[in-house]
């Protein structure tokens, strides 16, 4: 079965009944970035058709793979299993890539039965075990840390007590609190000072601080910081909590004689920063006004990785939405696709668009645990080409 949309030509009829030729690899399309699948109707996959580019898969490629690929994005499930089974029937089955998505899409579909059966003739080939049975993969709930986050946003300077006096309130209460620190602009004394007197509050009343990001704020105080000039006594409190948050103690005993010197007392003891907390989805601290420029920005998630989950269809533009804000300040962006079931045609060109614009920026992106029904779709797609795709072990 051919897709019509994926035609060679204009002018070339589709053949319905046929099976598709194997393609040659052609010189990369520069406009596939900016296609807009955002549509999902076949009005908007005829007219983009003609501009996407159909990579070649890397290993035994068989003209099956993309067109089962294809048909089960676009839900036709039963269409694409007789795809697979009659390519591994009709001289193919060596090809461990149409293996693998035909076990997958059983999983799927939990047709167990047909999966039992496949699983003895793929030993026979392979003199090896055949995969495990196990049903699709349900969505499961994200674990929840119960850390009070939040952002310090803008800049931090005198007129900032009154949010840190609310933010060290719900610390008191949760007995921890993450502070972000990637954000602040600017700062002074005293700003510092009243940062300062805010962490040794919170420490006094045994609260467990999470400093990140410091490295952000460090210039903004460490210059002022200078042997001898006995001024800005904040400021130079303020380097020592962000060099202890840094876990620079060679840095921090350096700065701390010359605080010892420069104002003749006792600098604060090195203290190593507490582990945090596993970076998964966590509990934000309220939302405080803006004063003074300065703003405290509720954290509402903070992942080590962004995870896809269950079918990814046309109608839920949310998810992508999410993972262009999840990496705008990544280099590396991990996607989850562990519990990820299906994909769909237009879902895939919104994922290539928003991937191609972080390879653009830099970012590296791996997609993780991808059963094979949607890597084969991700590959007709050219999706890695702009990022790497790990494979679901069968």
């Amino acid at each position: 079965m051919v897709i019509p949309f994926f035609r060679k030509g204009a002018d070339e009829p589709a053949q319905a009944q046929s099976k598709p030729a194997a393609k040659k690899p052609t010189a990369s399309d520069p406009h596939t970035s900016t296609l807009d699948f955002t549509q999902g109707d076949a009005r908007a996959l005829a007219a983009a058709a003609e501009r996407i580019h159909v990579g070649e898969l890397s290993d035994n490629e068989h003209p099956a793979v993309e067109e089962a690929a294809i048909l089960f994005a676009n839900g036709t499930d039963d269409v694409a299993c007789a795809v697979l089974e009659a390519a591994l029937d009709d001289g193919a089955s060596g090809n461990e890539m149409l293996w693998n998505m035909l076990f997958d899409l059983y999983r799927l579909s939990n047709r167990k039965d047909a999966f039992d059966q496949r699983g003895v003739a793929y030993a026979t080939q392979f003199n090896r075990s055949p995969p495990v049975w196990s049903g699709p993969q349900a969505a499961k709930p994200a674990a929840r840390d119960s850390t009070p986050s939040v952002s310090l946003t803008g800049g931090l300077n005198a007129q900032a007590g009154s949010q840190l006096e609310q933010i060290s309130k719900i610390a008191m209460r949760s007995g921890k609190l993450k502070i972000d620190l990637a954000r602040v602009r600017s700062t002074d004394e005293a700003g510092c000072e009243l940062l300062v007197n805010f962490l040794r509050q919170l420490r006094a009343g045994k609260v467990k601080v999470f400093i990140s990001n410091a490295r952000n704020m460090l210039p903004m105080v460490e210059g002022h910081a200078q042997a001898g000039r006995r001024e800005g006594q904040a400021i130079w409190l303020m380097t020592l909590e962000l060099l202890q948050a840094l876990g620079e103690q060679d840095r921090f005993d350096e700065v701390a004689l010359d605080y010892a010197i420069t104002f003749e007392e006792s600098p604060p003891s090195y203290e190593p920063p507490p582990v945090a907390p596993a970076p998964i989805a966590g509990k934000a601290a309220p939302s405080a006004a803006a004063a003074g420029g300065l703003e405290l920005v509720p954290i509402e998630s903070e992942q080590s990785n962004f995870a896809f989950e269950g079918d990814l269809t046309s109608a839920q533009g949310e998810p992508l939405r999410k993972l262009a804000k999840f990496g705008a300040d990544r280099n590396t962006v991990d996607v989850d696709a562990s519990r990820l079931n299906r994909m769909d045609f237009v879902s895939a060109g919104n994922l290539f668009n928003v991937l191609t614009q972080f390879q653009t920026q830099g970012k590296a992106t791996v997609i993780h645990e991808v059963n094979a029904m949607v890597a084969a779709l991700l590959r007709v797609m050219g999706i890695h080409h702009v990022a790497q795709i790990e494979l679901r072990r069968i």
